[in-house]
């Protein structure tokens, strides 16, 4: 009867499942495998200038328990180039200079597959100091001003890497970021970008910026002259009115020492409408926000 003893069964199919598993996966078997490139063997003091390639097609001889296993699969190959000095030189992938990094001793590479070869630029390792520049944006909130963004500390970093890609580096940039609805003052650690190119390192990788955040002061300044851009040569050009008063926040001592001449109150006599009248545009130091003016546009008008 099919149900009689039925566990027995069960167990004696399990069993029979596992011993042809155990044989079947102590048999040696070739197989194609695509592994990372974890590793680059150069001589001393040099240094690839371009990445090396992502991963190799191989052939592996294992068994098939090793072959189930991820993790000596993970530590990828290794390439030994060490033979070669700086310049270009062409690297055909073999056995002899292509090798499993950290794999068992009956895992065996048997042949490169893919790709067989490759061009190779290695050039010395060498170290150049250049100028940080912060990629920051800062946006205060209602009432409040920036009255000062430091300059980045370290102001310069160390570079390392290929000498020939170091040559016309003059500068690294920190990784863009905003900021925004700032009402205090903080200090920021903002990582550096690496220049393009293998293997380039930098010290330290990142550097700090101290923002500073004040409350605004408001200041009116009285009887702004507005002036016209772009107005015919051989025509008299008039606005109305010929003035504005503008009110101004920011920082409250820059504020006060703020001069009249730094404001500029426009008119693009190419933005004039039908109606003759034109927007003015304002223009004042970064620091400082138009909070209102006594006019938003002008009448044009040609005498």
């Amino acid at each position: 009867m099919l149900l009689e003893n039925f566990w027995l069964k069960v167990i004696a199919l399990l069993i029979g499942f596992l011993l042809w598993f155990h044989v079947a996966t102590e048999k040696i078997y070739k197989h194609e495998i695509q592994l990372p490139v974890t590793e680059i063997v150069l001589g001393d003091s040099l240094t690839l200038v371009d990445n090396p390639p992502d991963s190799l097609v191989v052939l592996v001889s294992a068994s098939g328990k090793q072959l189930l296993r991820s993790k000596w699969r993970q530590r990828g190959i290794r390439i030994n180039a060490t033979q070669f000095r700086a310049g270009r030189h062409v690297i055909n992938f073999t056995t002899e200079n292509v090798s499993l990094v950290g794999a068992p001793t009956d895992i065996q590479l048997e042949e490169v597959v893919s790709p067989t070869s490759m061009s190779f630029l290695i050039d010395h390792i060498t170290e150049k100091q250049v100028d940080v520049i912060v990629d920051l944006v800062t946006e205060r909130d209602e009432g409040f001003a920036v009255s000062r963004v430091s300059n980045p500390v370290p102001p310069k970093v160390t570079v390392i890497g290929a000498r020939s890609l170091l040559h016309r580096l003059k500068s690294v940039s920190t990784v863009h970021k905003e900021l925004t609805r700032l009402r205090n003052s903080l200090t920021i650690t903002l990582p550096l970008l690496p220049p393009k190119g293998y293997n380039i390192s930098m010290i330290p990788d990142s550097v700090t910026v101290q923002i500073e955040v004040v409350p605004v002061k408001t200041r009116i300044f009285k009887d702004i002259p507005i002036v016209i851009f772009n107005a015919p040569q051989d025509k008299e050009i008039q606005v109305e009115p010929p003035s504005l008063d503008i009110e101004l926040t920011g920082p409250p001592e820059d504020v006060d020492l703020l001069n009249r001449n730094a404001l500029v109150a426009s008119v693009n006599y190419n933005n004039v409408k039908v109606s003759g009248y034109a927007p003015v545009k304002i223009d004042c130091p970064s620091s400082f926000s138009v909070k209102r003016t006594s006019v938003d546009s002008v009448r044009v008008v040609m005498r």
